[in-house]
């Protein structure tokens, strides 16, 4: 994919992949992601927080492990697009609910939404594990150099 306009808009920056980085945003995501189930019966809407916000941290490792960094300007609709970018069409209903995700969370940081009911937030986490799971199996299939990220 050329990712030249990305650059030009300053969506993106370049950056050598790094596999300690990709790693460690890879692990933080599935620790974000049991933190998520674990406070689900305390606060349903900070679990679907935490899940979005695992989900960010796997999309950016799949962006590192391509040799590129989200800057400043729009960074998780940025985030989200260049995922979406590598995963294709066939995942379209999964982004859709990453960008509902997105909304939401949104409306709940910076609007003070506090209504998540334990479904949506159950459907946060298991959207979730789903992008995760996905995004560790692609990094693995390129090997990273012959490395695997475990």
């Amino acid at each position: 994919m050329d990712y030249a306009v990305w650059l030009r808009d300053h969506l993106i920056k370049e950056q050598k992949p790094d596999l300690a980085q990709i790693r460690s945003q890879l692990n933080r995501a599935s620790k974000d992601l049991l933190t998520a189930e674990a406070v689900l019966s305390v606060d349903r809407t900070w679990s679907f927080t935490i899940a979005y916000h695992a989900t960010m941290r796997a999309c950016k490792g799949l962006m590192y492990s391509k040799g590129f960094l989200p800057t400043k300007i729009n960074p998780h609709k940025t985030i989200l697009a260049f995922a979406y970018s590598i995963f294709g069409d066939e995942s379209r209903n999964l982004f859709l609910r990453l960008d509902r995700m997105r909304r939401r969370r949104h409306d709940f940081i910076y609007d003070a939404e506090n209504d998540m009911t334990k479904s949506e937030a159950r459907f946060a986490i298991s959207t979730a594990r789903e992008l995760i799971e996905k995004i560790r199996w692609i990094i693995e299939k390129e090997k990273m150099n012959g490395l695997s990220i475990k």
